[in-house]
């Protein structure tokens, strides 16, 4: 997982902690190897999560489908529903040669330093919760 500081960038590594397969774009575009299997449900490695790694890239015009110096749209789709996640990443604080996990939960994410460092969490919403959000929102506005 560690990189050379003279090679490509890291890598994002996305863990899916949750019971149901989670198909994942980011900034508009699935991710290659898109579908990241749910969390083992027995033996002995019981509620072990999956991961998918995806390619860090410094700016967003360098394409949809990786994650990017700045705030990274997530789009997240389990069974039982589209979910979305807005996950920042501070490319002056975590060079582009290191990794970083991104642990996806049902209701938050959490990122991670390749170190074991806590960076940053948020909210995993609803794609129903977020148009009540915006809707809230614009409503106060007006």
């Amino acid at each position: 997982m560690f990189n050379d500081p003279k090679t490509a960038a890291g890598n994002v590594y996305v863990f899916n902690v949750f019971s149901q397969d989670l198909t994942l774009a980011t900034n508009g575009l699935s991710v290659a190897g898109s579908i990241i299997p749910a969390w083992t449900m027995s033996g002995t490695d019981k509620y072990q999560p999956n991961v998918q790694p995806v390619p860090r890239k410094l700016n967003a015009s360098d394409g949809p489908g990786n994650f990017f110096n700045g705030t990274n749209a997530l789009s997240i789709n389990w069974l039982d529903g589209l979910f979305i996640a807005s996950v920042p990443i501070n490319g002056a604080a975590f060079p582009m040669n290191e990794d970083i996990l991104l642990f996806i939960e049902r209701n938050k994410w959490q990122l991670v330093s390749q170190f074991g460092v806590f960076i940053s969490s948020g909210d995993v919403l609803a794609a129903g919760t977020l148009r009540e959000a915006l809707g809230y929102e614009l409503a106060a506005k007006d």
